[in-house]
């Protein structure tokens, strides 16, 4: 009762359901699990009632994973359940290698293929759905855009291999190599970015260095030295030796569109043998200026307003003896002659697509970096209920701030350390040969919430992404089922049924008091006729880290 209720009442859910899309299905499916698998290991196995809520929970993994990324840490929480099962089995000297077999069969039937079945579908309903081409097409493969309906790449003949007179455009994970008429602060010459949208201005002409000429039919080999000149400015890409990058001073040079120079001519460097001939579509291509002892970067740090807030690319050199670590690729290569070697692209089939998207959403994920503007949140305030977030937030109006209930977030991590020292106190007790003091199945179970907290929470100290409040609450269901387990052990130690009635209806009415009292935060918190958040919300403010 007490979860439900740390659950039920806390602003912060209230907030999530009505702000964040997917963080709703997330928790459903994720107490499903629980709920589904606790049953299965409390059924007799192999009854209908086993089989059902076996199916039920593996469904939900499978539901889990297809919602969010962040779901791998429940399934390794049950992986890790099933895994101690097992072990369980095996140590038990009624059981037989052939039952266990039996028996593991069945978990991987149902906790992997099913959710693998599952996750299949979903992308097969995904992608007869979405058949048509958006503005995002660009950042996927050539060939994952020719299988969409509208996109003009089932319609242009590409050259199989990079050739001089080439038009190209030069792409980074999602992001093109573009260049514009804005320019530079101080030094006023054309920026050179990365653009994660399709338009005139991410195309380039392949050209001999310094203007040598040649035949257009000859094609480029690994090792040749080419400039590239920009389609709608007429200019070269050219590296500034004396100008620093934007982020990094001592590595980065600043790279730009000019005159033709020593500083316009980068070798195509890839990861084929020297002199062999590069197929456009599929080969890794690194852009090294041998005369700065640099390799062309298309970075993730976006560029401030003058730069229109895209993506900034310097020469770096840090990189030059590794220059496959800023590989770019191409997804167009027209020739101005059409030969034998120009064709269609093929459109990638279900597997391609699947794999190519799961690889895309992983990338955009990791790349996820806080703005200039943006803050990340840090992990080590969630649990503190340190800091919120505005929803909707006008000095006219008010709005909703994004904030947990701070008695149930405090209860929450208090009753952590609470844990720790009846396990600390279980485990002196057996080493002295006591009687325990706290009933050991209890504590067992409540040990594996906290195992749960931990693997929902504690990795996104590893993470380099951007970070957000929303991303505590898979740790914080682990939390509460942790606070009302400890709560009920702490409860068995009173003599008294009658204090233990009044300390557990005092403990829920807390809880819900401090709800009445915060729950403007999740629906909405007015201001008067200056403008100024109703005083009856003020002093609530408990931390100056609350911006109300």
């Amino acid at each position: 009762l007490l979860c439900a209720c740390c659950l039920i009442f806390d602003t912060g859910l209230i907030t999530l359901t009505q702000f964040i899309l997917l963080e709703s299905p997330l928790f459903f499916f994720l107490a499903a699990l629980l709920a589904m698998y606790q049953l299965t290991r409390n059924c007799k196995v192999y009854t209908p009632l086993w089989f059902v809520t076996m199916f039920l929970a593996g469904a939900a993994v499978g539901c889990i994973m297809s919602v969010k990324y962040i779901g791998v840490f429940t399934v390794l929480y049950i992986g890790c359940m099933v895994i101690e099962d097992l072990w369980k089995r095996i140590c038990n000297e009624n059981y037989d290698w052939k039952s266990i077999a039996v028996y593991f069969s069945h978990c991987a039937a149902f906790f992997i293929l099913l959710p693998v079945i599952l996750y299949l579908v979903f992308f097969v309903v995904h992608f007869q759905i979405t058949i048509n081409s958006t503005e995002s097409d660009s950042t996927y493969s050539p060939n994952f855009q020719a299988s969409l309906t509208g996109n003009k790449m089932r319609e242009v003949k590409n050259s199989q291999y990079l050739q001089y007179d080439n038009t190209v455009r030069f792409k980074k994970d999602q992001y093109l190599l573009h260049s514009h008429y804005l320019t530079y602060p101080d030094i006023h010459l054309n920026q050179v970015t990365g653009y994660a949208h399709r338009d005139s201005n991410n195309e380039w002409v392949v050209e001999r260095c310094l203007g040598t000429a040649g035949s257009r039919d000859t094609a480029i080999v690994s090792g040749d030295m080419v400039q590239l000149r920009h389609v709608a400015t007429g200019r070269h890409l050219t590296v500034l030796p004396d100008v620093a990058g934007v982020t990094d001073s001592i590595d980065n040079r600043v790279v730009t569109t000019e005159a033709v120079d020593l500083n316009s001519c980068f070798q195509i460097d890839t990861t084929l043998k020297a002199f062999t001939r590069v197929q456009a579509l599929q080969a890794d291509i690194s852009l090294l200026n041998l005369n700065n002892k640099c390799a062309l970067k298309v970075g993730t740090v976006q560029l401030p307003e003058w730069g229109a807030k895209q993506i900034e690319v310097t020469c770096t050199r840090r990189h030059i003896r590794n220059p496959s670590s800023v590989h770019l690729t191409l997804e167009h290569n027209i020739s101005p002659v059409e030969s034998e070697n120009t064709q269609f692209i093929r459109p990638f089939g279900f597997l391609q697509k699947l794999i190519e998207m799961q690889v895309k959403m992983l990338v955009t994920n990791n790349a996820l970096l806080p703005s200039e503007e943006e803050r990340s949140s840090r992990p080590w305030m969630w649990p503190l209920d340190w800091e919120g977030l505005w929803f909707s937030y006008s000095h006219k109006h008010g709005g909703v701030y994004f904030l947990g209930n701070p008695v149930i977030f405090w209860l929450n991590f208090g009753m952590i350390f609470v844990l720790l020292a009846i396990n600390t106190s279980q485990l002196y007790a057996e080493l002295r040969f006591k009687d325990l003091p706290y009933n050991a199945d209890v504590l067992y179970s409540t040990n594996w919430y906290l195992f749960g907290y931990l693997l929902h929470y504690v990795p996104f100290y590893l993470m380099g992404r951007i970070l957000y409040f929303h991303h505590f609450y898979s740790a914080f269901i682990f939390n509460c089922a942790l606070t009302a387990s400890t709560a009920e052990m702490l409860f068995s130690r009173c003599a008294s049924p009658h204090k233990t009635t009044v300390l557990r209806v005092t403990l829920l009415s807390v809880v819900v008091m401090s709800f009445v009292a915060f729950s403007p935060l999740a629906y909405g918190i007015s201001v008067d006729e200056d403008n100024k958040i109703q005083g009856h919300i003020t002093w609530l403010r408990w931390l100056d880290t609350w911006p109300f």
